[in-house]
This record gives structure tokens, C-alpha cells and sequence, in this order.
């Protein structure tokens, strides 16, 4: 074959890499966004890379016979709306400022004890005790 076709050839096989390798890159593996909703996260860690720039996210969990609903709302009046709910009742409804939307305000929001309880019991407006 001549050199020109070989170059044509190699041309297309990169162009073809490059349009998969961005559709790799772009393909969100650990929460999926929907049309017109938040991220569907499937951990917490997913939901955590979403809080600290209040990206709508959401997390649904189950634990024994209780079903969880995690959600980052997005930014209201400045502050993040961020919501917990339990079996359907709402167990948490905060809004967190930039400053408090740290990995150890929502790992302590998860139950996990991180000294946050001060930032909580300001940014939580109600919380439904078991």
C-alpha cells in the first residue's frame, strides 16, 4: 500500500481512541446523573465527593429492615440543603455553609462520632430521635 493510505489509516485508529477514551473518562461509573435529578450515588464515598461543592446527589442504603435516603439538594440561600431519611420520615433536614461542609461533619452525619456535634446542632434545623 502506499504511504498516504497507511497515514490515513493510523490517523483514524487515534481519532478513534481519542472518542472512546473520552467516553470512558466521561462515563460517571460511581453515581449516575439523571435528566433531570441528582447523582445516584452507590456509597458514601460517592455522596462525599458530591458534599463539599453541594452537588445534587442522593444515596439510598439499607440496613437491616430500614431504608435510608441520603440527599444533597443542592445550594439554598447560600447554604447546602442536605437531608436524611428514614423508612420515609425525616430523620435530619441541615443546611450546611461552605466552611461546615467538611469529610468529617458528613462522616459524623452518618453516625460515626468526628467532634462535629456543635456544627450539626446548627446546621440541623430538626432531628427525628428513635
Amino acid at each position: 500500500m502506499k504511504k498516504s493510505v497507511w497515514i490515513v489509516i493510523v490517523v483514524v485508529i487515534v481519532l478513534a481512541l481519542i472518542v472512546i477514551g473520552f467516553f470512558v473518562l466521561t462515563n460517571n461509573k460511581e453515581g449516575s446523573s439523571t435528566p433531570s435529578g441528582p447523582i445516584k450515588c452507590n456509597d458514601p464515598p460517592c455522596l462525599g465527593r458530591y458534599f463539599s461543592d453541594c452537588t445534587p446527589a442522593e444515596l439510598t442504603m439499607s440496613q437491616e429492615d430500614k431504608t435510608f435516603v441520603i440527599s444533597i439538594k443542592g445550594l439554598e440561600g447560600g447554604k447546602c440543603h442536605f437531608t436524611m431519611v428514614m423508612d420515609g420520615i425525616t430523620a435530619a433536614d441541615c443546611y450546611f455553609t461552605e466552611e461546615q461542609r467538611t469529610n468529617k461533619v458528613l462522616n459524623q452525619m452518618f453516625g460515626n462520632p468526628e467532634g462535629q456535634d456543635a456544627i450539626i446542632a446548627e446546621a440541623c434545623m430538626q432531628l427525628a430521635h428513635s
